[in-house]
């Protein structure tokens, strides 16, 4: 392959010096450069420029975008920022830019290149000047010379890791924390802060519940703001309420909620109890200040590149902190023993868009647009809503295929998907209300009325009995009775708590067993959240959860292993990478299943390597696999068994 990138790119050097002494280089455009040079010159790296899938064209949500996301597996491994041939990559505002970019989206590289010049810079480098982030830089006469330097841009590489590798070599720098890290730290700060002042300004007692919920609410709303103003939607509100010294800050912010309310119609600025609260400027000033920059100024948040799948993670770990109140204080403390208790664990991006990819996106694949429409999709435990945005990007992707143009589907069209495919349930109101935020997100690119999201519902998923779960009992057959009626859901997906009924309140315990037959023994609720989610699954609809690999082989779980197997197709049993989960150590898999009785259907092993990437077995070079295939509707009662044997035997 080096030789051929080196032909290729040899010949392109010549097209520029022919250019050049032609004198048309300084007339080339931006899009006329990389579709003359920079397209061709990552091509003859191994980058498929034209897949989407592989190297996405970034959208300009804000002034801070860049050009290209170069992927491997559905995670994008550097990002590029283009510029016109000719330009003066020593500007560093364009390097700022890039770099910002990057670190905004949570990726280490970020490139800038006018074909004339590469230059390499780690985002993730704390530093106060740009030149200090450089890895490294080519100029174009040197492409062939330096070009083991060059390939490590190439596709290959970066599969194998070798950029990193270089990385190393460079010396152990200082680096600035994730951006999900970096804003989680700010936010918890803030929360910190506003109860505290706020249980020193209440003049009545005001519970921990509506204290917790106002702080949340207050946040979220302030979240929600910066980012209109990072997308250029709105003028920068807080900041001009905080140097205006003429007024009530407290007073000037509500003033702003209720604009917003008028505005966005949405319940997140819906009066609330937060509205009644007394909070000292200073506080607020602090609060909005950090969600504008670091304390130490180093570094700019731009809200409006930052992903939902960042802004979920940082969600995630942010309700694994619980408020210790006292009479005379109160203190977040991080409850890894909470996180375990409530199941929480924010699923990495790339399982979330495989598992959206098996299952919405194989139905997008042959659906005609009245089905499409038509579509229902169901996360039943939901949290920070994950997988609800990478479904509703699913679907937007569709509609823009179909429409050709993005410019001709807007936010009518995107809040006709929330309001009619996008289904949600979590337990956690907060989680509710925070899904509710991060899918608006999604939709907010002008001043337009928004969507109240009244399929994004808190509820208990499993249990509909007022007298063990009060007034979290869901009754799925009168929450959506319409649908329900009409069969189920088409697609059920997510990432259920992996939650032991050790320590469950006994009354829920014997109504989990009554109510899941496929449970017996002993319980975890994700096997209740599998069983259920069959139920509600309409004929031909698809399901996808990770989940522990116990349910492979438990004797626990037999009777739910032959439960699927009656009633499903199995698809797909992917087994993932060990502890893909910080904070939790568990081993799991990915199901994929189609509801419908089908005993001569080829099940698809599929497995990760070392980059996270997928890797489907070869079953032509398969002998365990042809033996299972012989043996799997024969012996059914064994089938989860067997593939447990065979993940563990490490064939991938």
């Amino acid at each position: 392959m080096k030789e051929k990138a080196k032909k290729e790119i040899t010949r392109l050097i010549e097209k520029y010096e022919v250019e050049k002494s032609a004198g048309k280089i300084s007339h080339y455009t931006e899009e006329e450069t990389k579709k003359g040079f920079i397209d061709p010159l990552f091509e003859s790296l191994g980058w498929d420029t034209q897949n989407r899938d592989e190297v996405g064209l970034e959208t300009n949500i804000s002034g801070g975008r860049v050009d290209y996301s170069f992927k491997l597996g559905g995670i994008v491994k550097f990002f590029v920022e283009a510029k016109p041939l000719k330009a003066d990559l020593n500007n560093p505002e364009f390097s700022k830019q890039a770099i910002n970019y990057s670190w905004h989206k949570g990726v280490v590289w970020a490139i800038l290149t006018d074909f004339e010049s590469i230059k390499v810079f780690n985002a993730e480098v704390k530093t106060k000047h740009i030149f200090e982030s450089l890895l490294f830089e080519i100029k174009y006469a040197d492409y062939i010379s330096n070009f083991e330097q060059l390939f490590l841009l190439s596709k290959e590489s970066i599969t194998n890791g070798l950029l990193d590798k270089e990385a190393e070599k460079w010396g152990k720098k200082i680096k600035k924390q994730p951006v999900s890290k970096q804003i989680l730290d700010d936010l918890l700060k803030a929360r910190e802060k506003l109860t505290s002042n706020i249980l020193k300004n209440s003049k009545s007692k005001i519970s921990e519940t509506d204290l917790d919920e106002s702080v949340q609410r207050i946040l979220d709303r302030l979240i929600f703001i910066r980012t209109c103003e990072d997308r250029e939607i709105e003028k920068n509100y807080l900041r001009s309420a905080v140097r205006d010294r003429r007024q009530i800050l407290n007073n000037e912010l509500k003033r702003i909620f209720r604009e917003f309310d008028d505005g966005y119609n949405s319940k997140l600025f819906d009066k609330h109890i937060c509205d009644d609260l007394t909070i000292d400027d200073e506080v607020l000033k602090e609060v909005i200040e950090s969600l504008y920059q670091t304390p130490d100024g180093n570094i700019h948040y731009d809200f409006g590149v930052i992903n939902s799948d960042v802004l979920g993670s940082i969600y995630e770990q942010y309700l694994g902190h619980i408020l210790k109140k006292t009479s005379t204080t109160t203190k977040l403390k991080e409850t890894h023993q909470h996180r375990k208790e409530q199941g929480i664990y924010y699923t990495p991006t790339y399982i979330v868009d495989y598992i959206v990819k098996n299952t919405v996106g194989e139905i997008l694949k042959t659906a005609k647009s009245k089905t499409v429409r038509k579509l229902r999709i169901l996360d039943p435990a939901c949290g920070s809503g994950s997988f609800l945005t990478r479904a509703f990007d699913e679907l937007v992707d569709y509609w823009v295929g179909q429409n050709k143009k993005q410019s001709e589907f807007g936010t009518v069209q995107k809040t006709e998907i929330l309001s009619n495919n996008i289904y949600g349930v979590d337990l956690d109101k907060q989680a509710v209300e925070i899904t509710q935020m991060n899918l608006l997100l999604k939709t907010l690119y002008t001043r337009e009325r928004l969507p109240m999201l009244k399929n994004i519902r808190c509820g208990n998923s499993l249990i509909d009995d007022p007298k063990i779960a009060g007034n979290k009992a869901f009754k799925w057959e009168e929450e959506f009775k319409e649908l329900i009626s009409e069969g189920g859901f088409d697609v059920i997906i997510g990432n259920p708590p992996y939650v032991d009924i050790k320590g469950m309140d006994p009354s829920a315990v014997d109504y989990l067993f009554d109510k899941y037959f496929s449970t017996e023994n002993r319980i975890n609720l994700y096997a209740s959240f599998v069983e259920k989610a069959i139920n509600l699954l309409k004929k031909d609809g698809y399901f996808s959860f990770i989940i522990p690999n116990s349910i492979l082989y438990n004797d626990s779980y037999k009777k739910l292993r032959e439960f699927i197997i009656k009633s499903t197709s199995i698809k797909k049993i992917v087994r993932l990478p060990d502890n893909i989960f910080e904070e939790a150590k568990v081993e799991t898999i990915i199901l994929v299943l189609q509801k419908r009785a089908n005993r001569n259907n080829k099940i698809e092993i599929v497995g990760y390597d070392r980059n996270n990437k997928i890797t489907k077995i070869d079953r032509d070079n398969c002998d365990t696999c042809k033996e299972i295939e012989q043996e799997i509707w024969a012996k059914t009662k064994k089938i989860f068994l067997i593939f447990f044997l065979i993940v563990q035997r490490g064939i991938f």
